[in-house]
């Protein structure tokens, strides 16, 4: 610490603050004028990684190609299962009009809410004035399947949870049990199911 004089007028001073030469900062980081060891010791550890990198890959190998092949799988259902929902949901806004035109009344009426990935569709038959029976179809793009919950007049509302599952590589097809459908084939199910 510095200390403290007295001046003429009884006042105290600080004297001038203490000054440190600073070294250059490549001076202090030099490393050249010292021996290194860190050679061998690259060495081995690069030996060392080496064999583990090759253990682990032969020993995970088959795993993370099936693991690949799974993600590449749901990145195709999500994308084609999109596609298959809306050609479903087209197909339903179709068939209403031709159905009332030929049946003579009006019996179907389809709505389509929603936008790609988050869409539903509500399908209304009223086959007699007394019935009236609803399906509502949407899709779940996070588990990629179609969920359908039905009321055929009776009372009792029925849910079901559709998968869609890979057909080729630029397809998915609905799978209801054994059965396969494609989005008309669905639909049709649907109108069929709702007018029995």
């Amino acid at each position: 610490m510095g200390t403290w004089t007295a001046n003429s007028d009884a006042q105290l001073r600080e004297p001038p603050p203490f000054e440190v030469k600073r070294q250059p900062e490549t001076a202090a980081r030099s490393t050249s004028a010292t021996p290194t060891k860190s050679g061998p010791l690259r060495i081995e550890l690069n030996d060392w990684l080496d064999g583990v990198v090759q253990k682990t890959w032969e020993k995970y190998k088959q795993q993370r190609v099936q693991e690949e092949k799974v993600l590449q799988e749901e990145v195709l259902k999500v994308r084609f299962g999109s596609q298959f929902c809306r050609e479903l949901f087209e197909w339903f806004e179709g068939v209403d009009v031709r159905f009332n035109n030929r049946f003579g009344g009006h019996v179907l009426s389809v709505s389509v809410i929603g936008t790609d990935g988050d869409r539903s569709v509500q399908v209304l038959a009223r086959p007699v004035r007394a019935q009236e029976r609803i399906a509502v179809l949407n899709y779940r793009k996070e588990t990629t399947s179609v969920g359908v919950n039905m009321n055929c007049g009776t009372g009792a509302i029925s849910t079901e949870e559709i998968r869609l599952v890979l057909s080729g590589k630029d397809a998915v097809l609905a799978e209801i049990g054994e059965e396969h459908y494609t989005p008309e084939q669905l639909g049709r199910k649907v109108i069929e199911d709702l007018l029995a």
